[in-house]
């Protein structure tokens, strides 16, 4: 291949190879704006770390003898087992199983202050909003951390705490004998429903129970008297049916693992694939046919020397001509009869006599003989033609 050609086939080689790294850059941009991070974690969600989160609250329950569950189907009621609801992110079925779960004896713990299933009005239907400041990075007496003292409390497990931090909640209205603790002016932030055989018990705001609140003032009490009052307590937390995925969950239901895996991944699996085929194309087509640049016809040695004398004789340099003549049978005989070209002439004359009928002295007399003008330049080319003739042919 020329190089011409091997200059093409490298530029092509090159283009190609550029087309398909931006193709493959592409495809891989197109793939982060579909394919979406995923979400963080949900607040209140038992699982999560986070400050809004509740695994705090997990691991409080457990330390206090209690099992705790994470799961989106109602527990069957029994003496030790506690059902709570972070927050209200249920769908029809599981409210309704929520109450039938109550009304067969249970005891469920609403902590969100807006659902429906404890009753408490919101402010509009007469509560009272309470909020709390800024608190200290490190913790402080509970009666600088509290907001909401303990009040009148009617309710014999939390009689024994002192008041609670609420950072944004409401303080529920309560009838003169109905069950109350924590607050003021008639106002509680617990109240208790009786629904059937059990209870529902309602809390005017669930950050209390979340990582970040849950270690100030006694809110870490009200958790642990409200859901572990003996040890051996079985505690559900009931997940909506929108919330993510849990460990409990998989395994579940009747969907193959290819209907589990998520619709991104099938789709970032086509994509790169896509793009592996079209990198893998451009790479391994052919670039064209070999185009052979035809080379000029080689001119044999003697026939070179030979015009190149031709030249020197019309320009007047006989003798010179007659050296360069000269030389280049010196070194064509020295080549083919194995004789150095330093070597002295009579060695090289002898080692061809040796070996062909030339005589002895004849080539030594050819190589050295003096040329002056052109009949003496003429007369040596016939002699070295004759000899190469008789000797290289």
């Amino acid at each position: 291949m020329s190089r011409v050609a091997a200059r093409a086939d490298e530029s092509t080689g090159s283009g190609k190879a550029a087309v398909a790294a931006i193709f493959v850059l592409a495809t891989a941009l197109a793939l982060l704006m579909i394919v979406r991070a995923r979400p963080g974690p949900e607040p209140f969600d038992p699982r999560s770390s986070a400050g809004n989160g509740a695994s705090a609250l997990v691991q409080l329950l457990e330390r206090s003898g209690a099992t705790v569950d994470i799961a989106r189907n109602v527990p069957v009621p029994g003496p030790d087992v506690r059902l709570l609801v972070l927050a209200d992110r249920l769908d029809d079925a599981q409210r309704t199983a929520t109450l039938d779960y109550v009304r067969g004896g249970g005891v469920a713990i609403v902590a969100d202050p807006a659902s429906d299933l404890h009753a408490g009005p919101d402010v509009d239907g007469g509560s009272t909003a309470v909020f709390a400041g800024a608190l200290p990075a490190e913790r402080a007496p509970v009666a600088f951390e509290s907001n909401v003292p303990v009040g009148t409390c009617t309710i014999a497990a939390l009689a024994d705490l002192r008041g609670l931090h609420v950072p944004d909640g409401v303080l529920f209205p309560v009838g003169p004998g109905e069950p109350r603790c924590f607050g003021v002016d008639g106002r509680s932030f617990v109240i208790v429903r009786p629904l059937g055989a059990g209870l529902v018990v309602g809390l005017g705001d669930n950050e209390p129970l979340v990582n970040r609140y849950l270690r100030r003032a006694d809110n870490a009490g009200l958790a642990a008297a409200l859901l572990a009052p003996a040890p051996g307590t079985t505690v559900t937390v009931l997940l909506g049916t929108g919330s993510a995925a849990s460990v409990a969950d998989v395994g579940e239901g009747d969907d193959t693992l290819v209907d589990l895996v998520p619709a991104w991944v099938w789709m970032g699996l086509v994509l790169g694939a896509l793009a592996f085929m079209a990198f893998a194309v451009s790479r391994s087509v052919r670039v064209g046919k070999v185009l052979d640049e035809p080379l000029a016809t080689p001119i044999a040695g003697s026939e070179l020397v030979a015009a190149t004398g031709n030249l020197m004789q019309r320009a007047g340099h006989a003798g010179r001509a007659g050296a360069l003549l000269q030389a280049q049978l010196h070194r064509d005989l020295c080549a083919e009869y194995h004789v150095d070209l330093a070597a002295p002439l009579p060695e090289l004359d002898a080692a061809i006599a040796t070996r062909t009928s030339i005589a002895p002295g004849v080539v030594a007399s050819v190589l050295a003989a003096p040329v002056i003008g052109d009949a003496q330049l003429l007369a040596l080319s016939a002699r070295l033609d004759h000899l190469r003739k008789d000797v290289l042919t």
